[in-house]
């Protein structure tokens, strides 16, 4: 049997959860943001593609490698945090090891390390991403899921939707600053959900282990789960890859605020997400799902079909319904269907997935 310390909904590690997603979601933002600066600075242009099909490479493949690495350590020596730590650790290194590249490049010619740091960098973000989002399960008994999902998706999305004001501090800071913050930022924050989650996470581990909800793990389960992905990565792709160059396209008087109207959504898929994560905890979330799936086709469909300003942006809205509730929905449903030997690279599994879309549609839309 659980205990009722295991089955109760920690705070102070969710929280720790959050800041650490925060410190991702400015890192990307800054990286979005400079990447582009660096290689024209740089002189290597040639390489924006090498550049975007690695990073979707990476996005997709190094989450369920990390995963399944953390579960096999974790079965081996009952060590969880490793691959965590290591990734946490080189992520912060390389911030800084490019920030010096950048400060040096007026002295000396580091165009052909900086783009080779950049896929390192890349790697690492990807390292800690699943075994930090898969220890939700020990943060929360199975039912209250979806409460912390709408708390993270709270944070991270709100943050995506004031990218602008990110952007303006970015640059504020300047390019070799933004770099030293942001390893600040990813160490700090690393350091502290370690520090805050280590004895919580093995405890329950150790629990949640000893009564595995999944004796054995079929490969329909990881299909599911894949779907599930697919299935995000369609509306985040949708929203914040698609619209803005879609809305653009088809009205360009006014295309300059897609932009800010997929801002807009995405604050508001924020908002609502929190709001409804209580009521989609105590739904049946295969029910949930299914109904995100058809919400997200009908709201893709609409934006193909229509060409009139009011109804592309119904049916931005109709996509942004299907994307929060599969947000709220889906991380949980991989946990629950997961056994806790696997559950980390299921999580990779879940979100190399929803990257996959993602990728494509920066690829094609650049």
């Amino acid at each position: 049997m659980l205990t009722e310390k295991t089955s109760s909904l920690k705070w102070k590690e969710v929280y720790s959860l959050a800041a650490l997603n925060a410190a991702v979601v400015i890192s990307w933002i800054a990286y979005h943001e400079y990447q582009p600066i660096l290689m024209e600075n740089l002189g290597i242009t040639h390489l924006v593609d090498f550049m975007i099909i690695a990073k979707a490479i990476i996005l997709v493949t190094i989450p369920p490698l990390a995963g399944w690495l953390s579960d096999k350590i974790l079965q081996k020596n009952g060590k969880y945090l490793i691959i965590f730590t290591v990734g946490i650790g080189a992520t912060a290194m390389v911030f800084m090891v490019v920030a010096s590249l950048i400060g040096t490049s007026h002295i000396m010619d580091v165009s052909g390390a900086v783009p080779f740091m950049i896929v390192i960098w890349l790697i690492c973000m990807n390292l800690f991403v699943s075994p930090a989002n898969s220890m939700i399960e020990a943060f929360a008994p199975a039912q209250k899921l979806p409460i912390v999902m709408g708390f993270l998706f709270l944070v991270t999305e709100l943050l995506y939707a004031l990218e602008p004001v990110v952007v303006g501090l970015v640059q504020f800071f300047g390019d070799t600053l933004t770099f030293i913050v942001g390893g600040i930022l990813i160490s700090a924050t690393g350091f502290l959900f370690h520090h805050v989650s280590r004895d919580e996470v093995l405890q329950r581990k150790s629990e949640l282990m000893a009564n595995d909800r999944v004796r054995s793990q079929p490969v329909i389960s990881y299909i599911a789960i894949l779907m599930v992905g697919l299935f995000l990565g369609v509306g985040k792709a949708f929203l914040v890859e698609f619209f803005p160059g879609h809305f653009a396209n088809l009205f360009p008087e006014i295309g300059e605020y897609g932009d800010y109207i997929s801002f807009g959504i995405l604050g508001l898929c924020a908002i609502s997400g929190f709001l409804i994560s209580k009521r989609i905890s105590r739904a049946n979330l295969r029910t949930v799902i299914t109904t995100s799936f058809i919400v997200l086709f009908v709201g893709a469909l609409g934006m193909f079909l229509t060409e009139n300003l009011y109804l592309t942006i119904a049916a931005a809205l109709v996509i942004a319904g299907g994307f929060t509730t599969l947000n709220i929905s889906g991380l949980p449903y991989a946990i629950q269907n997961l056994s806790v030997r696997h559950v980390t690279y299921g999580v990779g599994i879940y979100i190399g997935a929803s990257e996959i879309l993602t990728g494509m549609f920066e690829y094609l839309y650049r």
